[in-house]
Parts: structure tokens; C-alpha cells; sequence
């Protein structure tokens, strides 16, 4: 057998001969095969002799496949080795790079060719507000889409600290514009559920759909503990700068101190980025290990389908016309809610949020059914920590550019939501650890891990939909 698979290779591909190299390498095994043949024929009292020309044989086919496996490598004679994968080729130009890009995504793209200029006609048109809410409502999910994969491209072309940025900063553009109209629109209240609801939104479903939909492929599925102990650490954090103001405003029922309340949240909110770009240099430069499946750094990425310049322009026109849309939708905001007879809570922590991180929706669950769950971790939660760390302080200084009272204020209920799904979510990152042989220590999920962040989101949108319009009762009032 060893003969065979040594001589197996002296012809390449489509017959070729190998290298003259490899042909040495072929009769030195030859000669060890022969060699071993006649150890064999010495009788019981060669015994010695025997085991000698065995060994001797036994390494110089060693070598012979050894010299095998280099030619393959090195040699220009032979086509690479099938690795059983097929890598595609990018397109040929910007034009096929739309074609692929559309054709994939054929629900998204009709979305986006019939949704957005309903969107746009609707509010021209003076239609109800109802309907231009509705319209652009789901015109911004196809929009927010073609923003992601625009920024994609963009940071395929770019160094990775730039690419890490880009994508960090786009990744939650769609909330931030959403934020913004809202504080131009004077709807504190929507913006400040807006922010509390991604993170939520994130955490309980994002998180929950993943580990649902990969369990049903995977008995059980594991992940990189260090990187979910630092999100969780991340997730802490923000639950503690959101949690001090709002206690302190409820104790403190005093104009004064409000105005405090004002400055603290202002000055709180810039050291809340420095945190936040100090956990990029930590995930993309120091400790960039902690972040990835083992073997994931040696896959070859696929090619981006547009060109720097096409995917630049792109994500500016969809992020300028998803600029218009929100505000479109937050103008039609407050005649709607009266209309379809919902809470501003409901529509700022349920609805917005799911317009928003469809994106994360789609990419975690995908990945997570491929069994790459640091990846789909690293989406729920990560996002998470991006609206937590970065939006929010965001927002809170946008309010100040606008001379608006933006304030880390968010109420005693919402309060006690987000440090109960923090809790939950924390508990469940932390049970199942094992060690690997690598000494890398993981955890694990299964799908009833998944079901239990879903149920907990279903009944916190159960609460906020029974809640009704009416602003005497509305639990972001009440103190």
C-alpha cells in the first residue's frame, strides 16, 4: 500500500510528469519497499537485521510523502490541491457587482425599489400619517441592508483599524439617524426607548433567534468564553452609567438638581466613547484572538463585489436617503400612534429596533447555523455593546449640539428591564464552560438557551403593547 501511494502521484493532473525532484524521492521509497522485502527473506536469525531495514524503509517513504506534499505546495508544474471548497470570483466590474448583489437578496432589493419611493411619495403626496409611517417603516429595512453591505466593501478595500471603524460607526447608522430626527422632532421619549430597545432587541431576540436556529442543527455549540466575558463586562458597564443618573433623578425630585443631571450625563457620555474606542483597539488590535473560532483567521474571505469608489458613493446615497426616511417616519410618529391606538414605548422599543438590526437578525442566525457562534455572538452582543457605548453617549451629545435636554435619564422601568435582561443573558454566557486541549476555555449553548431569551422578549413586548397611548399611564412617566 505504501508502494502504491507513493507511486500514485509521479503523474500530475491531466497526466502531467512530476518534477525530477519528486522522481528521486519516488526511488528512494522504491529502494526501501525492496529494501524491507529482503530484510524479510533472512530467517528467524536476521531478526535484528530485519527490524533495522524495516525502520530504515519505513522513513525514506516517510520522505518520499513528505516530498510529495512539497511539490504540491511549491512546484508551478501541478494546478493548486481541491481544498473541497469553491472560492468565488469577484465580479468583473461594478455593474455585475449589482446584478450578484440584487439577485442574492431578491425579497431586500424588491423592498428597496418599491418601498423607498412609496416612502418618499407618501409624505410628498400628503397621505395619512399612518401610511407614510407604514411606508417608510419598511422602506428603511432594505436601506439599512444596502448600508451594511456597502460598508463592507468599503473596509475590504481598507487597513483593518480603518475597516474596524468604518464598520463600528455604519453599523448602527440606521439608529443614530433615527435618534437624530427624534431629538429634532422634540420625541425624547421615542429616542430614549429607540436606544433601550436595540439593546434589548439585541440581547434577548437577536441573541435568542441565533442559539434557537443553531440549535436545531447542533446538540450543542461552542464559543470563545474570554471574548463573551469581556462583552458581558461591556454590558455591566453600560447598565451602571445608565443606572446612576436614573436613580439619582428619581431620589432627587428637584429642579436643580436636574440641571446637574444635565451635565453629569453630558460628561459621562464622553468618557462612555473612550471606553467604547478603547474596546476596539482591544478586539481588533491587542486581544483580536479572544474574538474568533479557532482556524477562522486562515479563512480566505470573500471578494467584495464593488469597487472602493462605487461602495463609497453607494453607502452615502443610502445613508442620505435613510436620513430622509426617519425623518419622514418620526414626523408621522405621534398621528399614528393615537391611530393605531399603540404606546410611544412600544413603537421606540419594539418596532424601531427590529428596522434597525434586521441586518444583525439575518447575519447572526446564518452564521450561527454554520456553527460559527463566536461570530453570531459577536453580532447580538457586540451590537449591544455598540448601541450601550457608543450610540447612546452619541445621542447624548447630539441633544447638546441641539441645546436639547438629552439626558442618560431612562426611567426606573426601563432601568429595572435592562439589568434584568443584562443578568439573564450574563447567566447564560456563563454556565457550561469547558476546557479545550488548547487550554482555551469555552462555553456552550443549545437551542432551549435561545428559547428562553425569546419568551423573555415576547412577554417584555406583551407589556409595552397593552400599554395603550395614553401618557397618564405610560410607563416611561411614571416615577
Amino acid at each position: 500500500l505504501a508502494y502504491a501511494a507513493a507511486a500514485r502521484p509521479s503523474a500530475g493532473p491531466c497526466g502531467l510528469r512530476a518534477p525530477a525532484d519528486f522522481r528521486r524521492s519516488f526511488q528512494l521509497s522504491e529502494e526501501g519497499a525492496g529494501g524491507a522485502r529482503n530484510g524479510g527473506e533472512g530467517g528467524v536469525g536476521g531478526g535484528e537485521q530485519e527490524e533495522v531495514e524495516r525502520e530504515k524503509a519505513q522513513k525514506r517513504l516517510e520522505f518520499a510523502v513528505m516530498a510529495q506534499h512539497e511539490v504540491r505546495r511549491t512546484s508551478k508544474g501541478y494546478s493548486q490541491v481541491p481544498s473541497g471548497e469553491h472560492r468565488l470570483e469577484p465580479p468583473q466590474n461594478d455593474i455585475q457587482g449589482f446584478i450578484k448583489i440584487f439577485s442574492e437578496h431578491k425579497i431586500l432589493s424588491t423592498m428597496l425599489f418599491v418601498a423607498t419611493p412609496a416612502g418618499f411619495g407618501s409624505h410628498y403626496m400628503d397621505m395619512e400619517p399612518q401610511y407614510v409611517f407604514a411606508c417608510n417603516f419598511v422602506a428603511i429595512i432594505p436601506l439599512a441592508w444596502l448600508i451594511g453591505k456597502a460598508t463592507e466593501d468599503v473596509a475590504a478595500k481598507t487597513g483593518e483599524t480603518v475597516g474596524g471603524l468604518l464598520n463600528a460607526t455604519f453599523g448602527n447608522v440606521v439608529e443614530m439617524l433615527i435618534c437624530i430626527a427624534g431629538i429634532r422632532n422634540g420625541e425624547i421619549e421615542v429616542v430614549q426607548c429607540t436606544l433601550l430597545g436595540s439593546i434589548l432587541s439585541n440581547l434577548l431576540l437577536v441573541m435568542g433567534c441565533a442559539f434557537l436556529a443553531g440549535g436545531m442543527f447542533y446538540a450543542l455549540q461552542e464559543y470563545n468564553q474570554a471574548g463573551a466575558a469581556i462583552q458581558c463586562s461591556l454590558m455591566s458597564m453600560s447598565v451602571f452609567a445608565i443606572g446612576l443618573p436614573t436613580i439619582y433623578t428619581n431620589v432627587l425630585h428637584q429642579e436643580a438638581e436636574w440641571e446637574h443631571m444635565v451635565e453629569v450625563s453630558r460628561w459621562a457620555s464622553v468618557l462612555l466613547l473612550s471606553i467604547y474606542f478603547a474596546y476596539l483597539v482591544f478586539q481588533l488590535k491587542t486581544h483580536a484572538d479572544l474574538f474568533q473560532d479557532e482556524g477562522e483567521s486562515d479563512e480566505e474571505e470573500d471578494p467584495p463585489d464593488l469597487s472602493m469608489g462605487t461602495a463609497s458613493v453607494t453607502l452615502l446615497l443610502a445613508t442620505v436617503i435613510t436620513s430622509f426616511s426617519t425623518d419622514f417616519l418620526i414626523a408621522a410618529l405621534e398621528t399614528t400612534v393615537q391611530t393605531w391606538n399603540i404606546s410611544k414605548e412600544f413603537v421606540g422599543i419594539i418596532m424601531l429596533p427590529i428596522i434597525g438590526n434586521a441586518a444583525e437578525h439575518y447575519t447572526a442566525i446564518t452564521v450561527a447555523m454554520k456553527d460559527k457562534m463566536d461570530l453570531s455572538l459577536g453580532v447580538a452582543a457586540g451590537s449591544s455593546c455598540q448601541m450601550a457605548l457608543l450610540v447612546t453617549p452619541f445621542t447624548v451629545l447630539v441633544g447638546w449640539f441641539y441645546g436639547v435636554d438629552m439626558t442618560l435619564n431612562f426611567h426606573m422601568f426601563q432601568l429595572c428591564v435592562l439589568i434584568f435582561a443584562v443578568f439573564l443573558v450574563t447567566t447564560i454566557l456563563n454556565t457550561g464552560r469547558t476546557e479545550r486541549e488548547s487550554g482555551v476555555l469555552v462555553g456552550k449553548t443549545n437551542w432551549f438557551q435561545g428559547y428562553i431569551l425569546l419568551v423573555t422578549y415576547f412577554v417584555l413586548a406583551i407589556i409595552y403593547f397593552f400599554e395603550g397611548p395614553n401618557h397618564k399611564h405610560a410607563l416611561a412617566d411614571s416615577y
